[in-house]
């Protein structure tokens, strides 16, 4: 079963390489602040839709202590382009033939995206593309750092569609 909202995050407390090379761990990264996380296969449509809003969301928060880590589930190579084709700014994680973050938190499609507290406790979850659920992201990240609710979803968005299956 996937980990739910109120459970403690199955954090690995491993070291991992994004796609640029610089070593990285988890636990340190939540640390510094509230942790969203993303894990994702680049050729799934639904993550391809998700991440500019994770995005979004960053650049929003990047200021509030906000850390926002992407777990990539493909090589270096492909994850960079993953993140050059959609202009993800923020670490993205190379998780490696043994999927130890995936399996960790059991997931069962991409995107899974997993709000975590500074207690380490998941404060919100979702899974796949859904065009309403995203503003409850939003709200979640917001309360997670203290700050207003601001929608997520913007008028802009018109040609972002309702439901990607993945």
């Amino acid at each position: 079963m996937t980990v739910e909202q109120g459970q403690q995050a199955p954090l690995p407390d491993l070291v991992f390489e994004d796609a640029e090379g610089v070593e990285r761990e988890v636990t340190r990264v939540l640390a510094a602040g509230p942790l969203l996380l993303g894990i994702y296969k680049s050729s799934c449509a639904s993550s391809k839709q998700m991440f500019p809003f994770l995005q979004r969301l960053h650049d929003r928060h990047m200021d509030d202590d906000l850390q926002v880590l992407g777990v990539s589930q493909d090589s270096a190579n492909i994850t960079r382009s993953f993140a050059r084709r959609l202009g993800i700014a923020f670490p993205l994680l190379l998780e490696g033939d043994t999927y130890p973050i995936s399996r960790a938190f059991d997931i069962v499609a991409t995107p899974s995206v997993f709000l975590i507290d500074r207690d380490g406790s998941v404060a919100y979850s979702t899974m796949g593309f859904l065009k309403p659920s995203l503003d409850a992201l939003g709200d979640a990240v917001a309360d997670a750092v203290g700050k207003p609710h601001t929608p997520l979803v913007t008028s802009a968005d018109g040609d972002v569609p309702m439901f990607v299956p993945g």
